[in-house]
């Protein structure tokens, strides 16, 4: 007999133990191990769990959890079993990182378009880590979102680059503990990347053509708007009580501000001060402010003071001397003249934000002060979603004003911590339609030219919004062709984003717009959706000649005149297009700098080009470069590694470039053939591969769906991500290699001295691909590892073309995966059955569905059930008896002349289904739960949820008899769902659901056979009625079997564990529990290592448990060991990829010798004790399996023929 693949396994790279290892070994961050569980598994054999999922784990050290960071960002170490570890998340994504010496420190520099790293808000989106411990610092000061990051070690800085402003900068500046201005104050533009030239100057790329920081935004009348102040809640103290003039709102929004009298001035009582105060629903900063006197009756204001809200600051202000001509300064008494009805123009002097102000007069002409009007005024064109905020129609001589127009159900929000109200929708749909719901934003534009758009977002945790927020779609129309971008809209805290930067024409027709809407291919609702205010902010002409690139020599007085004396800015000038080249990545390997990104030029320097030390001028690569966009680069090792969304190069001399390419020795090299979408990211990582040898391999990141075939490697489905291994010119997935899962995708890494690599992203991961099975192994000294069986199982969907019989339409595919297994080493065989809901394909190539047998005695050939049973069943049991198998479920087809509901018969010697199959069973939503033959006995017991089998009634448990061929009922008077059989002995069943027998109400029988004449007695354990909720889930507890462990749900839904001891019942504390807890199966196993006593278990037991189980203050694991007194994790596993990655679940765990549970060193199971495990199928994925049912039988009969 040749050795099972699990034995093969141990010399392969599948061995967990030497896996993975880190490129480093000194770990600056330290990873804390667990105990050990001290299983003794010796005498057991083989043991597997099934389940549903695609990863799976042994808990091993704090930290460990299957919770999956989600689409945001998250900073990532590694474990020293190589699994990537989360350390903190981000509500968006991290895109740069290096490491810098912080006051004699390492640190590292992270930063993206996150608002908040955990609970921490991080405007700006840039902060510090300590490598050591994980700890995060805000670097408060920029507001935006950043791009790139360069580490200057030598000049202990950091250079800072993106869509942002601090300081007196745009888009670039430096950080060297604090906030510096680089001498150019930025860019009029976005940066994508900075790096180091050759001569130790600093390389800028992006979208830009000028330079300049936030003087870049044209300071003049026409970039002005108005403040809607006929939107606030108006307010005054000691108004006047003459009719007519003692309302604050008169002076607000009037045609004609030199109007006066009763209904259009405002007075203050006579010979009082007083204030006039005004509190809005969104906030500005304001920079003048126009007040109009009055002279009614010989009164007027004669000085007053303007004070911010809610700071209480009093506002330094500035204004022409009508005597003088010349400027003056006021502060705590601001003058107006008298007699002057015109309108008095102040600035402020310092821009401060505020959301309310109040006008505080000290002083008047005449018997008393007063106003005819006044009026607010901001350096920023701002649509808000809320249409008040905009500029009123009547307030002024203006014929145009900024507005929003929405279709769909949007309410008003509450400003929370964000700067203002806003609009909020909640959506549903499966899919939700992206035509539900739209904001269009119109401004007022009042002078063409070149403009950055901005849209602000609101912070999600403000109004608990962030478990249902999601994409949106937001549509640019600025007179030339629309442009679309997608933002998540998950940040916690406020954010803005730039979506557009070019030429509007403020004269065209139609009006420039923006239009927020959901973003397509979002899945079941609640989406919550909002709209808030958009910015169009005039850009100052440009001059330099600069063209998405520039190199800057720190310490050097600029001169625009010799910009293109650098050979890197005359690269730049000469791209087409002029003035709008996208420089996307930069990177530098050794005498040669790169520049990828959207653009072309005379000289066929398409989307990539060098520039060599030393050279004159820029160099083409060859083959023109390439045919489409670079995003990405990333150079090791003197070879660059290219990603993008190109197909070739562009005169189509390099096939197989499709998405990331290599290059190296002037010549481009495929990765494979690539991938049928677009790479954005590009992070190495290291893996040991082969044996124990670490080795850097390349994450590939970004929207694609496939890896192309190449050479005998056929096409792979994958999602957003996939690893290169160079060292193999291969992808790692056609390398059979299954020591590391992962998903998601990394975006950014850094080196640390001292310390581990660290790497920004969003990842699941897990010690072990593995589809719905996988082997426990323990090796020396208790030490325990994972192996993965030889096959690739898939949900069903992605082979749904390849089946005979398609999924019935609206079947609840819930219960996916391997729900149950068995171990089969009799009459010389040795094959391992798995059964569930899944696809796969066998060692021949054939499509196999829901079962599949590997025989260890013929190298691990895998071969299984075809379609000749229907593609939608779901197996729940199986047992074999004399070389058949048996196998029960949610099941039905047709095999030749007879039907097949709820259970099969297959041989396992001639490999075909069995001639003689049973009638089968009939019923409302058939379902065979457990399949238990009877020990020495050519008996097969089957339970489940039906009414009966072929003519024979014998609701919820019937026996097949398989030498005469026949159903048999056990006895009457049994009626409910059965959930579990076990054996204990040969002629003594428990029964386990949720039961009735005669007038008994209960969740646990026992059923004692007395002989083949003579009808079985069903009895009620005692107090099994009083448990809270039905048994899912059933073991015995001792080796006698008068004891067992039962585990359920509660009437509310939360889970109890309970034993019983012989007399009485046991209950283990529910706090242990979280809410959702769902246990599918439990197993006593023994220890090596007894630990402390407890009343309910014995000290050298624990008590595995199997599902969904969410642990008080840990979270879920799918299988967990309970001591007596604390329930410790044990296997973490998830399920899906990135964008679905959820918890995965364990529902059995099956052995090699089952009667070997009890069986300890000094201590010897009874021989007659042979245990066949039943373990629980949950009743909860029982009743979805029920409810599918339904559909499948109505399927059936329409089918045959049947009038329905």
């Amino acid at each position: 007999m040749k050795e099972s693949f699990a034995a093969l396994l141990r010399t392969g790279a599948g061995k967990l133990a030497l896996s993975l290892l880190v490129a480093s070994q000194a770990t600056a961050y330290t990873f804390r191990q667990v105990p050990r569980p001290n299983l003794d598994l010796n005498d057991l054999g083989r043991v597997a769990f099934t389940g549903d999922f695609d990863s799976i784990s042994l808990y091993q050290y704090e930290g460990q959890s299957q919770q999956y960071p989600g689409r945001n960002g998250a900073l990532l170490s590694r474990y020293p079993n190589g699994v990537f570890a989360t350390i903190n998340v981000t509500d968006a994504d991290i895109k740069a990182m290096c490491s810098l010496q912080v006051n004699g420190a390492e640190r590292v520099v992270f930063a993206g378009n996150f608002t908040g790293v955990g609970e921490m808000p991080t405007p700006g989106g840039i902060a510090l880590l300590d490598p050591e411990d994980g700890t995060v610092t805000a670097l408060d000061g920029l507001t935006g979102s950043v791009n790139t990051l360069f580490c200057d070690g030598d000049g202990g800085q950091v250079y800072v680059g993106g869509s942002l402003s601090g300081a007196n900068s745009t888009n670039a500046i430096v950080w060297k503990n604090g906030w510096q201005d680089l001498s150019f104050n930025g860019f009029n533009g976005p940066v994508y990347s900075i790096t180091r030239a050759l001569n130790n100057n600093i390389v800028f790329g992006g979208e830009f053509n000028g330079l300049g920081g936030n003087a870049s935004a044209v300071p003049s009348e026409n970039n002005t708007q108005i403040i809607s102040i006929s939107s606030a809640n108006i307010s005054a103290q000691a108004s006047s009580d003459v009719n007519g003039f003692s309302d604050p709102r008169n002076i607000v929004c009037k045609p004609d501000f030199t109007t006066q009298g009763a209904g259009s001035t405002w007075l203050l009582a006579d010979q009082s001060p007083g204030s006039w105060k005004a509190e809005f629903g969104f906030g500005f900063e304001p920079t003048s402010l126009k007040l109009h006197n009055t002279d009614f009756e010989g009164r007027g204001t004669k000085t007053f003071r303007f004070t911010a809200l809610p700071d209480g600051g009093i506002l330094n202000l500035t204004y022409t001397d009508p005597n003088s001509g010349r400027q003056a300064f006021c502060d705590a008494r601001c003058p107006l003249p008298e007699g002057n009805t015109t309108a008095q123009d102040f600035s402020f002097v310092n821009v401060v934000g505020m959301n309310a102000f109040r006008i505080d007069i000290s002083d008047w002409w005449g018997a008393g002060a007063g106003l005819n009007g006044i009026q607010l005024f901001q350096d920023a064109i701002y649509s808000y979603a809320v249409n008040d905020f905009n500029e009123p129609e009547i307030c002024g001589p203006t014929t145009a004003r900024s507005q929003a127009t929405t279709t769909g159900p949007w309410e008003i929000s509450p400003s929370q911590d964000s700067s203002s109200k806003y609009l909020t929708t909640v959506l549903q749909g499966t899919p939700i339609d992206p035509e539900a719901a739209s904001v269009t934003f119109l401004p007022d534009l009042k002078q063409s030219g070149n403009y950055s758009v901005t849209i602000y977002t609101p912070g999600c945790q403000g109004d608990g919004t962030c478990a249902s927020r999601g994409r949106v779609n937001i549509t640019t129309s600025m007179g030339g062709e629309d442009e679309s971008v997608e933002l998540w809209q998950t940040n916690n805290f406020d954010k803005y984003d730039e979506v557009y930067n070019g030429f509007i024409d403020a004269t065209g027709s139609p009006r420039p717009q923006v239009i927020l809407r959901p973003a397509s291919g979002q899945g079941r609702g609640p989406l919550t959706v909002v709209a808030q205010r958009v910015r169009f902010t005039l850009l100052k002409a440009t001059s330099g000649n600069l063209n998405g690139l520039f190199e800057y020599e720190p310490g050097q007085k600029l001169d625009a005149d010799k910009f293109s004396d650098s050979v890197i800015n005359a690269a730049g000038a000469s791209l087409i297009p002029q003035e709008k080249a996208s420089v996307l990545s930069l990177a530098t390997d050794g005498q040669t700098l790169y520049v990828g990104g959207a653009f072309n030029s005379s000289d066929d320097r398409n989307n990539i080009f060098s520039v060599r030390e030393g050279a004159t001028g820029p160099t083409a690569l060859p083959g023109k470069g390439l045919n489409n966009q670079v995003m990405t680069l990333f150079a090791n090792d003197s070879m660059l590694y290219v990603g993008g969304n190109f197909t070739n190069t562009a005169d189509n001399s390099a096939p197989g470039l499709g998405g990331v390419a290599a290059f190296a020795n002037n010549q481009w090299q495929p990765l494979g053939a690539g991938v049928d979408g677009v790479v954005l990211y590009l992070v190495p990582f290291s893996l040991n591969v082969t044996a124990n040898t670490p080795e850097e391999v390349l994450a590939v990141s970004g929207f694609f769906s496939q890896v192309n075939a190449f050479d005998n490697n056929p096409s792979s489905s994958v999602n957003d991500f996939a690893v290169w291994v160079p060292s193999r010119s291969n992808w790692l997935h056609n390398l059979n290699f299954h020591s590391l899962a992962m998903s998601g995708r990394l975006m950014a890494f850094t080196d640390v001295p001292g310390s581990d690599r660290w790497f920004g992203g969003s990842v699941s991961s897990g010690a072990l691909l593995a589809s719905g099975t996988a082997e426990l192994e323990r090796g020396s000294g208790d030490e325990l590892s994972l192996q993965a069986f030889p096959l690739e199982i898939q949900a069903q969907q992605q082979q749904a073309s390849l089946r005979k019989r398609a999924i019935v339409e609206g079947q609840n595919l819930n219960t996916t995966g391997v729900r149950t297994g068995t171990f089969y080493k009799e009459n010389g065989m040795n094959k391992t059955i798995l059964a569930g809901h899944f696809a796969t394909t066998g060692t021949n190539g054939q499509n196999l569905t829901n079962v599949i047998i590997v025989d260890g005695a013929e190298s691990d050939n895998v071969t299984g059930f075809d379609d000749e049973l229907d593609a939608n069943s779901t197996f729940a049991a199986v047992a074999v008896l004399d070389n058949v198998l048996y196998a029960g479920g949610m099941i039905s087809g047709q095999l030749d002349d007879d039907r097949i509901a709820g259970i099969v018969a297959y041989n396992l010697t001639s490999s075909k289904f069995s001639n003689v199959q049973p009638p089968p069973l009939q019923g409302v939503n058939v379902t065979v739960n457990a399949v238990a033959p009877r020990p020495k006995s050519k008996d097969v017991y089957i339970a489940g949820q039906f009414q009966s089998a072929g003519a024979l009634s014998c609701p919820a448990v019937c026996v097949w008899n398989t030498e005469r061929n026949q159903w048999t009922s056990p006895g009457n008077g049994l009626a409910g769902v059965v959930s579990s059989l076990i054996w204990v002995g040969d002629n003594k069943l428990l029964i386990a659901g949720n039961l009735t027998s005669g007038n008994n109400h209960t969740k646990i029988l026992t059923f004692t056979f007395d002989s083949s004449t003579t009808p079985g007695q069903f009895a009620v354990v005692p107090g099994a009625s009083d448990l809270p909720g039905p048994v899912t889930a059933l073991t015995i507890a001792n080796s006698n079997g008068d004891q067992f462990w039962a585990a359920g749900h509660n009437s509310d839904g939360t889970a109890f564990l309970q034993r019983f001891d012989g007399n009485k019942w046991m209950s283990v504390d529910e706090a242990l529990f979280g809410d959702e807890t769902e246990i599918r199966g439990i197993q006593v196993l023994t220890l090596s290592e007894s630990h402390g006593d407890s009343d309910i278990i014995d000290k050298n037991e624990d008590l595995l448990l199997m599902g969904q189980i969410n642990i008080t203050n840990f979270g879920s694991a799918s299988a967990a060991l309970f001591n007596g007194t604390t329930l410790t994790p044990f296997l973490l596993a998830t399920k899906g990829q990135d964008g679905q990655t959820q918890h995965g679940s364990l529902s059995a765990v099956f052995v090699e010798n089952p009667n070997s549970f009890f069986r300890q060193s000094n201590k010897h199971l009874a021989l007659w004790a042979i245990v066949l495990i039943g373990l629980a199928i949950a009743l909860v994925a029982t009743f979805l399996l029920v409810v599918a049912g339904i559909a499948l039988e109505w399927w059936r009969k329409r089918r045959q023929g049947y009038s329905l």
